[in-house]
């Protein structure tokens, strides 16, 4: 799939509950995820991959609990959803609490698994 091909199917298959793009390369060495949006800005017309699919919340949330385990906790509480985060910082161990959001999510998986999902 190259750059346009890659925007059609997005545009073709998205809903509003998608949120996420997993994508992959052609030779199926390197997968990644990010936001849609962000995704779709930083794509060129002469790239190529593999494929892509659509990840709502919930099926972020499930990749972000694969990689994050107890680590992270969602809450529900009066104010909205809140995502509990406990991680090492330099001054050591750290609990969050955070919006349960995409950028929230995707800030978290990017910390776990230190910008590379597949190890």
């Amino acid at each position: 799939m190259r750059g346009r091909e890659i925007v059609n199917t997005l545009n073709e298959h998205r809903t509003p509950d998608h949120q996420f793009v997993k994508w992959w390369r052609k030779e199926e060495d390197f997968l990644d995820y990010d936001l849609i949006d962000r995704f779709l800005e930083n794509l060129s017309s002469n790239v190529e991959i593999g494929g892509v699919d659509l990840l709502t919340m919930d099926g972020m949330w499930g990749e972000l609990q694969r990689v994050a385990g107890t680590r992270v906790k969602l809450v529900h509480d009066k104010t909205g959803d809140k995502v509990e985060w406990v991680h090492k910082g330099k001054t050591g161990v750290h609990e969050e609490v955070c919006a349960y959001c995409p950028e929230t999510l995707m800030t978290i998986f990017d910390v776990e698994t230190r910008g590379n999902p597949v190890d």
